[in-house]
């Protein structure tokens, strides 16, 4: 189930001059989230595990006139984002934004996730954004940046399907986070909002949706009709839907909300 093209691609000048570092731009809603911040004129650091899917968002973000940086990183390694994050400077200058994206889904029963399967959701879900984050806002201290975190959630974390029991925790983690680091870093101009996303068309929901399938002796198209009709707005997502929210948060524009958890789901948590 594909959701709808936009009839034109929204650009603007509110990031002009910003670098926003972006973990998971490889694809999905972190490449929606890159993409939509180059149209807002930022220039933009990818950290992702898959540096060949990344360079293909950067190649779009060169496309639209904005520098892009595509350094591998795995966001559970503290020595490989403190590498990241200097050779991010070093390229694009100070870090004005940061998106915690990068994430990973398995639809697992409870009584069936091991003890690995769990630490892996909270090693990426969890403690990544906690790690980067840490270093990006050392790094706008030190700068005299009063910048922008934007952590990628879920509705799963207050919300979740069965089979997302490791997921959501993870992502319920994130908001905790987030409420945090806007009371801790409000002395230092920084904000803090999470994104509460619901199903949105990416590759992730393709493999939860087949890993659902597969478990329910039903087609994916089946497991995902009865996920839309448990939206309001029966379509899944776009990518770039949720980056408009991101941009609005990481630009001036946002600078009078920090501490928040905002849902992007169709309605999802008000069906």
């Amino acid at each position: 189930m594909s959701a709808p093209q936009s009839s034109a691609e929204q650009t603007d000048e509110r990031l002009a001059d910003h670098h926003i570092v972006v973990t998971g731009g490889a694809q999905g809603i972190g490449r929606g989230i890159a993409i939509r911040c180059a149209r807002s004129g930022a220039d933009v650091t990818i950290l992702d595990v898959d540096s060949a899917a990344a360079a293909e968002t950067a190649s779009r973000i060169r496309d639209l006139g904005c520098e892009a940086v595509v350094v591998e990183t795995d966001v559970t390694d503290q020595e490989a984002i403190d590498a990241a994050i200097e050779t991010a400077t070093a390229e694009l200058g100070p870090i004005h934004g940061l998106v915690n994206n990068a994430g990973i889904q398995r639809s697992v029963p409870l009584l069936e996730t091991s003890e690995a399967e769990w630490d892996r959701h909270f090693a990426v879900n969890a403690k990544g954004p906690f790690l980067v984050s840490k270093r990006v806002a050392e790094q706008m201290i030190d700068d005299g940046i009063e910048g922008s975190i934007v952590n990628v959630s879920s509705v799963g974390a207050e919300r979740p399907f069965s089979g997302q029991g490791a997921y959501g925790a993870s992502k319920a983690a994130v908001l905790a986070l987030t409420t945090v680091l806007a009371k801790e870093l409000k002395a230092h101009g920084i904000t803090a909002n999470a994104i509460k996303p619901g199903t949105v068309d990416t590759p992730m929901v393709e493999e939860w949706a087949d890993e659902k399938a597969e478990a329910k002796g039903v087609t994916s198209d089946e497991v995902l009709e009865e996920a839309m009709s448990t939206h309001i707005l029966d379509r899944p997502g776009r990518p770039a839907e949720i980056g408009h929210v991101a941009v609005l948060l990481l630009s001036e524009e946002g600078s009078w909300i920090t501490g928040e958890s905002i849902a992007v789901d169709g309605g999802y948590l008000k069906a």
